[in-house]
């Protein structure tokens, strides 16, 4: 089927390739005979101008110019022709028919021009150029003007403007294009073509052009053409176009006439041949599978019918395995509640939780009453007071621990208040004072010198921050490196970050996403509860923030806390100011 349909293409191709070229070498014919037409109507003019008795006047004394001026309008009128004028031996122009207008030929000289030195030679005188005074380009005819005894006179001249003709090839939508003979295009229905060379000048033939100012002010570039043939013949690549050439004989004139004719046509003719016979074959073929299909129907019927209730099972399946997936799911989530619910049920059991959190208030308490004790044997009651102070400060802060635990089941419903986290800070870091001395760990405190304001309950700020740094005290001990404790306290847009890292061993990373559930711990069985981050978990979402871990890649482990800043809280919301 390809190769028919490839060489039905080529014998379509051919013989549509053949009519082009016929009605080619016509259309140049046509086209070389309406050029001549145009040119030829006036050919008669110069002849007829210069045997009228009042040119060899003009010419020979200078008398009658009104009247020649006259004539030459008059006669240039009725003929059409673009301008008629008079030139002497000198080839100053003495009268033209254009006299009136402001681009007169009159006074300008000619003498170069090829015409007039055809016509001062005694001979008729022909040339297509750009005129230098009107810029306008046309076809110069010339004539010597004789006196009585045989000598020349003067030469008349008619320009023929060739534009109109042009215009009206570049209409029929055609490509034709008029050559002279430098090869020079001078006219073509394709205004790029103009002023163009279908080969390159040679200096001689670029040194007479401009010596005659034939072309004035065009750089006469040589067209794109590809032409295996040489010229405009044969086949031709123009632009990037594939067209046939078909040239006329150049005529009495020396121009030369070329038809190009889009090659196109014939390869689309072509290709369609090609696709119509494949086409053709193609359906043939579809004709052959669809009567073979036939005689298949009753075999595909039967595997249809089989098909379907094999699908019909299959989905049977797909429904019973979804209903045991919800089954499996609804059990899971059971087993959860189960586990949730049972750990609940052990929070009575667990007496060491309570302990677990207490303990540090109950430490410092311990230490508070031994400096009491110091200080009265010193004698130092004035300090008494104070200490006593701080260890009626330590009850209430466990009696508010102890009521903490119900975060774990529901929310507080506590006043909202104004807190310093710095303050807030200070006042966590008293009950670690003696822990950070014994255990030789470096406290490094990184806080902005105005305090920076958190709404929620300052008795809850200071647990959470007890509990995340007694963790990191904790994760320190038995390190033999360097111990430190950095604390910091920074600004993110509306936002307050509180970060605490310690340079201990840092968190199983499996544990990391259950750090915040009730009752997980990573420290051995009886010395953690797993409730102590989880109280603080509940309490940091209950005053808008987040709260994070992750371990270093230098070792050890940070918690960031990140709260809304006091001025983006509601005025209202807050009841007091707390340091």
């Amino acid at each position: 089927m390809l190769a028919a349909a490839w060489f039905a293409g080529l014998a379509v191709e051919h013989v549509v390739v053949g009519g082009i070229r016929t009605t080619a070498a016509e259309r140049a014919l046509l086209y070389k005979s309406s050029l001549n037409n145009a040119i030829n109507r006036l050919q008669h003019l110069p002849l007829v101008i210069a045997q009228h008795p009042a040119i060899s006047e003009v010419l020979e004394s200078g008398d009658n110019l009104d009247r020649v001026r006259a004539y030459l309008s008059s006669v240039n009128t009725a003929s059409n022709a673009a301008v008629t004028y008079v030139i002497d031996t000198s080839g100053h122009t003495i009268a033209s028919s254009n006299w009136r207008e402001e681009k007169s030929f009159e006074g300008r000289n000619y003498g170069f021009r090829p015409y007039f030195l055809d016509a001062l030679g005694g001979r008729e005188g022909r040339l297509f150029a750009i005129g230098v005074t009107t810029s306008r380009a046309g076809y110069f005819i010339s004539r010597p003007v004789f006196s009585l005894s045989g000598g020349v006179l003067g030469v008349v001249v008619v320009k023929v403007e060739l534009e109109q003709l042009r215009l009206e090839w570049g209409e029929g939508g055609e490509n034709v294009l008029v050559s002279d003979a430098d090869g020079v295009v001078i006219m073509s229905s394709n205004p790029a073509w103009i002023y163009r060379t279908i080969a390159p000048l040679s200096p001689q033939s670029r040194a007479r052009i401009d010596a005659n100012r034939t072309f004035i002010g065009q750089a006469l570039s040589p067209l794109d053409l590809v032409s295996d043939a040489g010229g405009l013949k044969g086949t031709v690549v123009m632009d990037d176009v594939l067209y046939h050439a078909s040239p006329a004989a150049p005529d009495a004139n020396g121009l030369a006439v070329a038809y190009l004719a889009e090659l196109g046509a014939a390869n689309s003719a072509r290709w369609l041949t090609s696709l119509l016979v494949l086409a053709a074959g193609i359906l043939s073929f579809v004709l052959f599978l669809y009567l073979r299909e036939r005689r298949r129907k009753q075999v595909l019927h039967k595997e249809a019918f089989e098909a379907r209730r094999i699908r019909a099972v299959n989905e049977q399946l797909q429904a019973e395995i979804a209903i045991r997936r919800q089954t499996e799911e609804e059990l899971r989530n059971t087993q959860e509640e189960l586990v949730i619910a049972g750990k609940m049920a052990a929070l009575g059991k667990m007496s060491a939780a309570i302990a677990h959190e207490v303990n540090q208030p109950v430490a410092a308490i311990r230490t508070f009453a031994a400096s009491c004790k110091l200080l009265l044997e010193r004698g130092k009651t004035g300090d008494v007071g104070e200490t006593l102070d701080d260890i009626t400060e330590m009850t209430e802060r466990v009696a508010s621990i102890t009521g903490d635990l119900k975060l774990v089941a529901r929310n507080s419903n506590d006043p909202q208040l104004r807190i310093s986290l710095q303050q807030a800070i200070a006042n966590s870091l008293k009950l670690f004072q003696g822990d950070l001395a014994d255990k030789g760990i470096a406290l490094e405190q990184t806080m902005p010198d105005e305090p920076v304001w958190v709404a929620g309950s300052p008795t809850r700020m200071e647990q959470v921050l007890i509990n995340i740094i007694g963790n990191a005290i904790d994760a320190m001990a038995g390190q033999t490196g360097r111990r430190a404790l950095v604390l910091s306290v920074r600004k993110e847009g509306v936002q307050a970050v509180i970060t605490v890292r310690d340079t201990g061993c840092g968190l199983p990373p499996d544990s990391i996403r259950h750090l915040f559930d009730p009752f997980f711990t990573t420290k051995p069985v009886g010395e953690g509860t797993g409730l102590g981050l989880a109280i603080s978990y509940g309490i940091i979402e209950e005053m808008g923030g987040k709260v994070r871990a992750r371990n270093l890649d230098d070792g050890g482990a940070v918690f960031s806390i990140t709260l809304p800043r006091m001025d983006c809280v509601a005025e209202d919301a807050v009841l007091e100011t707390t340091e």
